[in-house]
């Protein structure tokens, strides 16, 4: 993809993002009808079901991810993937910085309905859903230029994938946040991290390149 058309998807993130939070601060009638439609069909428990979307969320609180992060950190450190550490870094910065700064200023509360577990502070955009997605797509991104073989890249691929949406969806499932709110976290973190990979590592706008990471794993 070149330069120009990753601009281009990056400003149409942006885009998305600010139009979705604009209906969310109005409620609109498509926000509520989204949200309704969402939570009436997956707002349903069972104790198996709980205790397990209880252990997803878990791995997406901020104790936990800031954790992840330092241990994949030094582990990019110790194999020489500089690049790669202040990547996963920037992105974990970036947009937990940023989501906190929005939460506060849309001020949304968190649905009435029961929460599951304990959940502090306003609702939109979703933390957890931010976080995993600046955690663990920035890790499947990392592991697409390290490793060379296919297969483990898919399967890093989907296993990343699914922690994403795992985690945004057991916030809706425990109460504790809105469909839009999770898909508020998504987009907010794909347009920071869709940023962050444009601006650090483009051919154009150099201040890193990828290509350092694919010699560094060639060594």
């Amino acid at each position: 993809m070149k330069t120009s058309q990753k601009v281009t998807f990056n400003i149409f993130l942006l885009i998305a993002f600010i139009i979705w939070s604009i209906n969310v601060i109005l409620q609109t009638s498509p926000i509520k009808l989204f949200d309704s439609s969402i939570i009436s069909e997956i707002y349903h428990h069972s104790v198996w079901s709980l205790k397990f979307f209880k252990g997803i969320t878990f791995l997406g609180d901020t104790n936990q991810t800031i954790a992840i992060v330092i241990i994949f950190v030094f582990i990019l450190l110790w194999k020489r993937y500089y690049y790669a550490a202040t990547f996963l870094i920037i992105n974990k910065i970036l947009v937990t910085s940023t989501n906190t700064i929005i939460k506060h200023l849309v001020e949304r509360e968190r649905p009435s309905h029961h929460h599951f577990v304990y959940a502090g502070g306003f609702s939109y955009p979703s933390g957890h859903s931010a976080s995993a997605f600046a955690l663990y797509i920035t890790l499947f991104i990392i592991a697409w230029f390290v490793f060379k073989n296919l297969k483990l890249r898919v399967l890093i691929g989907i296993s990343c994938l699914a922690m994403t949406v795992l985690i945004g969806y057991s916030r809706i499932f425990l109460g504790v946040h809105y469909p839009s709110d999770v898909i508020g976290g998504y987009l907010l973190a794909a347009t920071i991290v869709t940023f962050t990979t444009l601006f650090l590592f483009s051919q154009n706008l150099l201040v890193f390149k990828f290509k350092h990471i694919n010699k560094q794993s060639d060594e």
